[in-house]
């Protein structure tokens, strides 16, 4: 009884994971690009009419059906992992991220391969009427179409996840990952409007992946297009539709090809922008406080050739107890984007502040410090500026 229990529990655990994969991949794909962004991908969409009615109920019952067989499968894996047959590791440190990455790239360049061959084998005629004529019943696909399994298919389709990991330690992220992803694969590829981009001739910008094109000429041809995430199954067994291409080129979203002279062009003007802003925000000359307190003139500073400091230069005889001429009082000053932060330290006080300055103008700086939540701050002007201002008066 105890075990019944146990295995009931993680079967209920592993469907709400399941099942919401399927709401929200399927489900979600169909309200955003076929509901929400249907009149505007209108000139995207690969066939002119709309599934027969019932389809899409019919679709959703038969996956719910799969789900309960996919979470059969997911069942297998955590036992499978509770007795050791399988490696679920819960340390990406145990193995590395180089290694955490190279699992979720084989996790699906392999289940690509898996699902070609068994895909390819489920169109030999006995095994296509009793294994995978129900999904050929959606002509014209839809996001709900891509569970829309008889039993068998489901069931070759589950086989994969179980039998890969116990040669292939994986993360729970990385398993989290790859479903993920064959989930929004799958829905997005029955969705019936080409999102791929095609450059300016109608060539697949991406040609290695198959697009929603790719696999719609499938339900619309059976015997073509067998591949599920990558087109080059297809292309080295020759079984990729002739037309494929034309018909890509039709419905695909043109993205212009970039020429190398607009490149050069781009680099030379972003270049031109950078040291612009390079200049205005090189935090270099002598600047003085309100009411010409004190002058401090900035430099580089610190192993950092980037990295500014302010230097104490003039000072009211008496008003800066706390520090004397030559003293640096802006110190490990680095900038962010859009300000100059580093420690800030008030020469009538002594403390001592992390803040940040800003330079709105080349004659203005913008001195900002905070020690918690009491902040400070003051406007200084450059002494040329200063000069100028006095000699017009």
């Amino acid at each position: 009884m105890t075990h019944l229990t146990t295995l009931l529990s993680v079967y209920t655990n592993v469907f709400g994971g399941d099942f919401m994969r399927y709401v929200i991949g399927a489900g979600g794909t169909y309200i955003l690009i076929n509901v929400l962004l249907a009149h505007r991908l209108t000139a995207q969409k690969i066939r002119p009419s709309d599934p027969p009615r019932g389809q899409i109920r019919r679709e959703i019952l038969a996956s719910l059906r799969t789900v309960l067989i996919f979470t059969a499968a997911g069942t297998s894996i955590v036992l499978g992992a509770n007795a050791g047959v399988i490696t679920i590791y819960q340390q990406v440190a145990t193995f590395g991220w180089t290694y955490f990455v190279f699992s979720v790239v084989a996790l699906i360049v392999l289940h690509d391969a898996w699902f070609y061959w068994t895909h390819r084998a489920l169109h030999c005629p006995p095994l296509f009427r009793r294994f995978h004529r129900l999904h050929h019943r959606s002509h014209q696909p839809t996001p709900f179409t891509s569970y829309s399994f008889d039993v068998g298919e489901a069931v070759v389709n589950a086989l994969y996840l179980p039998l890969v990991l116990i040669i292939l330690p994986t993360h729970p992220l990385a398993l989290f990952v790859f479903v993920t992803h064959m989930m929004l694969r799958n829905a997005v590829g029955h969705c019936g409007i080409e999102i791929f981009p095609a450059d300016k001739k109608g060539q697949p910008i991406f040609g290695w992946l198959t697009s929603v094109t790719h696999h719609d000429l499938h339900h619309a041809h059976a015997g073509y297009n067998l591949g599920l995430y990558f087109s080059w199954w297809d292309r080295l067994m020759k079984t990729e539709h002739p037309k494929y291409l034309t018909e890509f080129a039709r419905v695909a979203p043109r993205i212009p090809t970039v020429s190398l002279k607009a490149v050069i062009l781009l680099v030379a003007i972003v270049g031109g922008l950078t040291a612009s802003r390079g200049d205005a925000y090189e935090l270099k000359g002598r600047y003085a406080s309100p009411g010409l307190g004190i002058i401090v003139a900035f430099e580089d500073c610190g192993p950092k050739s980037a990295t500014k400091c302010g230097r104490l230069i003039w000072m009211w005889e008496g008003q800066t107890p706390h520090a004397k001429i030559g003293d640096l009082i802006l110190t490990d000053l680095e900038f962010n984007g859009s300000a100059w932060e580093g420690m800030l330290r008030d020469p009538e006080s002594g403390r001592t502040y992390r803040g940040s300055i800003r330079q709105p103008s080349q004659d203005r700086l913008y001195l900002k410090g905070c020690a918690g939540i009491i902040c400070a701050s003051q406007t200084w002007h450059s002494t040329i500026y200063l000069r100028t201002v006095l000699s017009e008066h």
